[in-house]
């Protein structure tokens, strides 16, 4: 893990070269395949930490922890009105609730060709200790976390938003990852892939001419909205 954060900025500085583009993966996707490691391998010391991992985090789990693990199920950017305050719904923020529901839908695109590839198992899948809280998809594998890359990508792009909340931002994003291991969905290593998944994916937004009318157009409504200083 530690390695994987020590080379986020030098996969974002390096993005452009780093973009595989073949038949099989978009051009203006980045290809997760390239640029994530792979997933523990099945009975290593890794994947057995893993698994104990998530274990412990079951045998922790109270009821208001598996409470809010299930609530943030949902891949909402609305997740962190908590952080934002009242003024963060829906209603009042029409672009910013379609801006990132196509953030939502590219991070899941992207991250459905990482899982097809690797076909990592899921916790529960692993072991029938793990007593997941919610029943996924069939086929839906582990590595990365969809919900976890979607949660750090929204994380970096809300922080250029509204830079004065970047820190509450980023720690509403660390705890929106770390309830798919209390939910028994995920694997922490499946979170740390997401995590770099999703910044990676943000950088790549942040700097495409075609999402940047859309990106400025939901920052000014967002800012307007929170009566955020400009």
């Amino acid at each position: 893990m530690l390695t994987q954060r020590l080379i986020i900025p030098l996969l974002i500085l390096a993005f452009a070269q780093s973009v595989v583009a073949d038949e099989a993966h978009p051009a203006n996707m980045p290809d997760l395949t390239a640029l994530l490691s792979p997933p523990p391998a099945n009975g290593s010391v890794a994947a057995q930490n893993d698994l104990q991992a998530v274990l412990a985090a079951q045998s922790a789990r109270s009821a208001a922890d598996a409470s809010a693990a299930e609530a943030d199920a949902e891949r909402s950017i609305f997740r962190f009105a908590d952080v934002l305050g009242p003024r963060f719904q829906p209603a009042q923020l029409p672009r910013t609730a379609a801006f990132f529901e196509r953030v939502a839908q590219f991070d899941k695109a992207d991250v459905k060709l990482a899982k097809s590839y690797w076909r990592h198992p899921r916790p529960g899948d692993v072991s029938t200790a793990v007593h997941p809280l919610d029943k996924e998809k069939a086929n839906d594998w582990s590595y990365p976390s969809g919900h976890a890359t979607f949660g750090y990508s929204a994380a970096v792009l809300l922080a250029n938003m509204l830079p004065e909340k970047r820190a509450a931002i980023f720690a509403r994003a660390d705890e929106y990852a770390q309830h798919r291991i209390v939910i028994g969905a995920h694997f922490p290593s499946d979170i740390e892939a997401g995590r770099v998944a999703g910044t990676v994916i943000a950088a790549q937004l942040l700097g495409d001419p075609t999402w940047r009318a859309d990106y400025r157009a939901t920052c000014a409504e967002l800012r307007k909205a929170l009566a955020a200083t400009p």
